[in-house]
């Protein structure tokens, strides 16, 4: 359901999804909602703003249970909790400063991979899906993961398929005719640019090749008129790639009966992030910010 927002100069529009008992719009890391007149310096939401649209979409939910993730924390009387933070990279920019903006050391990996022999290309046929997906079970078994095997012949827009699809666009890094790395994006005309998933062979890990496919999609997205990337996560890898940081909240809402329910989940959430990191700084070691502080991470 489209919900439609118009009052004086003010204008927007919020997707939900029928989730059963409840609305939901986005997801912990993408939101779904336009803002006209939004500025590409403020990616995220002012409070206000979130307010007006989050009003709009409680009476498009009628008396049904209410889920929205908006880049804004809760307002004052919303019961809602923190949830995700991801990085967004502005595509307005020219290309040299699209660059400039990444980590030196991005800059530097990327010069790497292509000078030794990587290419990345648009992934347009079955071999090259296929090739993709070998690589992404290689990935998740180095992980210490156990994945399936890659099947032989899925139904058209399944597994290695997807890519088929017209919202699924798959860059892949091919060294000496063979694809050794991959990332994949959901994208639509005109708009944001979603990070989806990535792959790497260790050797062109090593070398550079994500963090080439990472470049060649935000330069060749800037070239096809989308004005967003998402990269979908807050890593330090994400964070090297130059974007800016935008946290994400749940925010809670929908008829009189679920305000308990929200108000429960809203403390419960809170209560569990609090007690999650007091364990992971307990689990730190004393010397961990020092050594984290010399640290270069390693290209994912």
């Amino acid at each position: 359901m489209a919900v439609l927002a118009e009052e004086g100069t003010r204008a927007g529009a919020l997707v939900l999804r029928d989730a059963g008992i409840e609305w939901v719009s986005g997801w912990p890391w993408r939101w779904q909602l336009v803002l006209e007149g939004s500025s590409p310096e403020t990616p995220g939401l002012s409070e206000e703003d979130a307010r007006w649209l989050f009003a709009h979409a409680g009476r498009a939910a009628g008396g049904r249970r209410l889920r929205c993730f908006l880049p804004a924390p809760p307002s004052s009387g919303v019961p809602g909790f923190r949830v995700a933070s991801t990085y967004l990279s502005s595509l307005d920019a020219d290309e040299a400063r699209l660059l400039q903006s990444m980590d030196k050391e991005k800059q530097r990996m990327i010069r790497r991979a292509s000078s030794r022999g990587y290419t990345v290309v648009d992934a347009r046929d079955g071999a090259e899906f296929r090739a993709f997906a070998e690589i992404q079970r290689e990935t998740e078994a180095r992980r210490g993961g156990s994945p399936p095997a890659v099947p032989e012949t899925p139904e058209p827009g399944e597994a290695w398929r997807e890519w088929e699809l017209p919202w699924m666009w798959l860059l892949v890094a091919v060294k000496d005719g063979k694809v050794e790395a991959g990332s994949g994006f959901g994208r639509s005309a005109g708009g944001t640019l979603d990070y989806r998933t990535n792959a790497s062979s260790l050797a062109a890990k090593n070398d550079g090749a994500n963090v080439q496919l990472a470049w060649e999609a935000l330069r060749r997205g800037r070239e096809a008129g989308h004005r967003w990337m998402n990269w979908g996560g807050a890593t330090h890898f994400k964070k090297d790639l130059g974007g800016a940081r935008v946290d994400l909240a749940c925010w809670l809402g929908g008829g009189t009966m679920w305000s308990p329910a929200n108000w429960a989940e809203a403390a419960t959430r809170r209560v569990r992030a609090r007690i999650g990191s007091a364990l992971r700084e307990r689990r730190r070691p004393a010397s961990a910010g020092a050594a984290d502080a010399r640290r270069t991470p390693p290209a994912r």
